[in-house]
């Protein structure tokens, strides 16, 4: 009796496990994982966390989903992707709810939905994207409920958007765009075969948007009530490329705001037809910025402070996508500042969205605690309907800020923020996108176990959306993960994926960081040639990079110095202008020459001194520009000397020599090199050389040279990389110099290099 009990209990343990699921995230990437998961867990009907059915790069075998039958529920996200042999769901009909976003994704073979019978609900947005053979959305007949967006987009051989009808539109939540001032619940395009009228067919909440509706929707409320509709109408208007068309809908909008008996619709659409010629006009850039600004400063007198910072908004916005004029970019964010400085976020909703670009550009001059100031004011406003993406932005650009100031645990604060968000707002692709920076400070860190999952979460958030450069972001540290974990065949694929990735996104900034990773992989492999010459590449395109910032930099300081001479000329203007005055005064006016004279020597005097300290200024930015110019050159040299000792530290193998000292033949500087260094370190600092000269005539060439270098703060290992010599010929030149200059230490002689100007 005794054994029957033990084997009863047995047998009902063995029957309790196997009903039981794996608890977390599961992948399923070949056949065989599908097959064996329904042989270990034949019972298995609730899935905790996300699946993956595919892979986010390559593509899989994966052509039969009947071993998944028994599923009911997904805890978290649910990935269908790159498995051009499924050709139907058949097998998911039992899944009656996904705990995250639903993405179809580039199933080429995919002829329908059909097995999603039994689907009722997602927790997050629907994706169908990409799959060439689709036909039909039947299947989703029984979906009425989700907690995002839908997206069914380059489905080429979908006739039909049947089956979407029955979503209760009030789910289906809304987010603001980045950069661009539109709402999107639904994007329906690329789906060549698509009827037309199918898209009104699904719901009455997402037909067309109606400009004319939406302007009388606007009468008599706050900007905040209304700013929905008029995001939505100003985009609408904005994208219309039939200027007739869009000028009969201007005069039924006169019609309606003359007769709405509410002032501020008049002023609404002044706004609006002045963006709309900002956007779409004929005349010349200059002229339409022009309109805009003076619509501005009529805000401004008429106080009305939202309309002018709205005003504002949309110059600054011109500038930084069309322009690239920072000076005028930089004066139109001060007067934006001054203004939203004074409002709060429920008058103003854009507040987060100015507070943003703002912040977005400082970062992009590398100015990051500037870029922290304006990212944290919008990112500690609360979340609403229209400012969720920009808020969301706002901390993860927090995080990077922290990422490239070398403060990994408040940049990982930032992304752990995102990570742990519980809005009602749509967000699971900006969680996408911490998963990488997050697994990219793991990285950093040298963390690879927890930095691989998050990598490959935001690879996965990336190719559902197509962001092809965001998925390569984390492509090139996992690719470098797998490469150090000797796994080349995946490094292999991962490098292959992300090359691919930067050359449809045209992100070639990003080859700086991959061709690092390819020479590592090139070298395991025993191609001593090619991994030379991806350093080689490495350096180029890191070069490259430098260049377009500097570049940049340049470009602002050159308009800043317009600027200023532009004042000049306008100062000597109005002397001149003043002097004709003068003189007609004289001659007219004798009786008051005494006078007249003493205000214009007095006038004169002032606009001189302005004149004198315009000029000094120019200087005193010229100077400046040629010790950045001095400054990139010598940082050139530290990051020829860092590329040579990371070499040296991962290749120590004899085979490798020689690729090392072609490394280092490239890295000399020559002759041309040192005579553009000379006159950069003249003008950086003019009285160097000659003082230097004068107290120590009885100093070489060669001991001179070595002392500018020291000005510069190098070490004595960059100088020698730098001159092609040994670091012991360095420290034999540093101890004959101290002894001509009589000089006890190192210190004594950094000391007096640093008091010569």
């Amino acid at each position: 009796m005794r054994y029957i009990f033990i084997l009863l209990t047995i047998i009902l343990y063995n029957s309790f496990a196997s009903a039981q699921c794996p608890e977390g995230d599961i992948t399923f990437s070949t056949q065989k994982q599908i097959n064996v998961f329904a042989d270990t867990y034949p019972n298995c009907n609730e899935i905790s966390g996300n699946v993956v059915i595919g892979v986010p790069y390559g593509r899989t075998d994966i052509h039969d989903l009947t071993p998944l039958r028994r599923i009911r529920n997904i805890g978290g996200h649910f990935n269908i992707l790159n498995n051009p042999e499924l050709t139907s769901l058949d097998g998911l009909d039992s899944l009656t709810s996904a705990g995250g976003y639903f993405n179809v994704y580039n199933n080429q073979r995919l002829t329908n939905l059909d097995g999603l019978q039994s689907l009722s609900s997602i927790a997050g947005s629907l994706w169908v994207i990409k799959n060439t053979s689709l036909v039909s959305l039947k299947g989703l007949q029984s979906l009425h409920s989700l907690n995002g967006s839908i997206d069914i987009s380059d489905n080429t051989s979908l006739t039909s958007l049947e089956g979407l009808e029955n979503i209760d539109p009030g789910t289906i939540k809304t987010t603001l765009d980045f950069m661009i001032v539109q709402i999107t619940d639904i994007r329906i395009w690329g789906n060549d075969n698509l009827q037309d009228g199918e898209f009104s067919n699904i719901t009455p909440n997402l037909a067309t948007i109606n400009p004319v509706k939406r302007f009388q929707n606007m009468a008599h409320k706050t900007y905040s009530q209304r700013a929905v509709e008029a995001n939505l109408l100003y985009k609408h208007m904005e994208n219309m490329t039939d200027s007739v068309e869009a000028y009969r809908i201007f005069g039924q909008l006169e019609s309606i705001a003359r007769n709405s008996k509410d002032g501020n619709m008049e002023w609404e659409l002044e706004l609006l037809k002045t963006n709309y010629q900002l956007k779409n006009g004929s005349g010349s850039f200059t002229s339409r910025i022009a309109q805009m600004q003076a619509l501005a400063d009529q805000f401004r007198r008429e106080r009305k402070p939202i309309m002018e910072a709205r005003a504002l908004k949309f110059i600054a916005f011109t500038f930084i996508m069309d322009y690239q004029n920072y000076e005028k970019l930089f004066k139109t964010y001060h007067s934006l500042e001054q203004i939203i400085a004074d409002l709060s976020p429920e008058e103003f909703p854009d507040l987060a969205q100015c507070y943003m670009i703002i912040g977005r550009t400082h970062y992009r001059f590398r100015d990051y605690h500037q870029a922290i100031h304006y990212f944290r004011k919008a990112a500690d406003l609360p979340k609403t309907l229209l400012n969720t993406t920009f808020v969301m932005h706002s901390i993860n650009n927090l995080g990077l800020c922290y990422q490239k100031l070398n403060q990994p645990d408040s940049s990982d604060h930032y992304f752990k923020g995102i990570l742990n968000d519980t809005t009602s707002y749509p967000v699971e692709v900006w969680k996408g996108i911490a998963s990488g920076n997050l697994g990219y400070n793991h990285y950093l860190r040298g963390e690879y176990q927890q930095a691989i999952p998050l990598l490959q979460r935001d690879i996965l958030t990336a190719i559902s959306r197509w962001d092809w450069g965001l998925a390569t972001g984390s492509l090139i540290p996992l690719a470098d993960i797998r490469l150090k974990q000797n796994n080349l065949q995946i490094a292999d694929s991962l490098i292959n994926q992300a090359r691919d990735y930067i050359h449809r996104s045209n992100q070639t900034d990003r080859l700086r960081l991959l061709f690092p990773v390819i020479s590592k992989w090139h070298a395991a492999m025993g191609h001593k040639t090619l991994a030379a010459e991806y350093v080689d590449s490495a350096q180029l395109a890191t070069q490259d990079y430098n260049d377009k910032f500097n570049a940049l930099k340049l470009l602002r300081a050159r308009q800043e110095l317009n600027a200023n001479q532009l004042q000049l000329y306008e100062v000597e203007r109005q002397r001149l202008y003043q002097q004709r005055n003068l003189i007609s005064v004289i001659v007219l006016l004798l009786v008051v020459f005494v006078s007249i004279f003493m205000w214009y020597r007095t006038n004169n005097f002032r606009r001189k001194q302005e004149i004198r300290e315009l000029a000094l200024k120019n200087a005193k930015e010229s100077l400046e520009n040629a010790r950045l110019r001095l400054v990139d050159q010598a940082q050139k040299i530290r990051d020829n000397n860092k590329v040579i000792q990371q070499f040296q530290q991962e290749f120590t193998e004899h085979d490798h020599s020689a690729a090392l000292r072609e490394l280092k033949n490239a890295t000399i500087l020559t002759s041309e090199d040192w005579i553009l260094f000379k006159k950069n370190f003249q003008e950086a600092y003019p009285d160097f050389l000659s003082t230097l000269k004068t107290r120590h005539p009885d100093l070489t060439p060669s001991e001179t040279r070595y002392l500018c270098l020291l000005k510069l703060k190098l070490t004595n290992r960059e100088m020698a990389a730098a001159q092609g010599v040994s670091p012991q010929s360095i420290r034999v030149t540093t101890y004959r110099i101290r002894k001509k200059l009589d000089l006890d230490d190192q210190k004594a002689l950094e000391a007096l290099i640093n008091e010569i100007e």
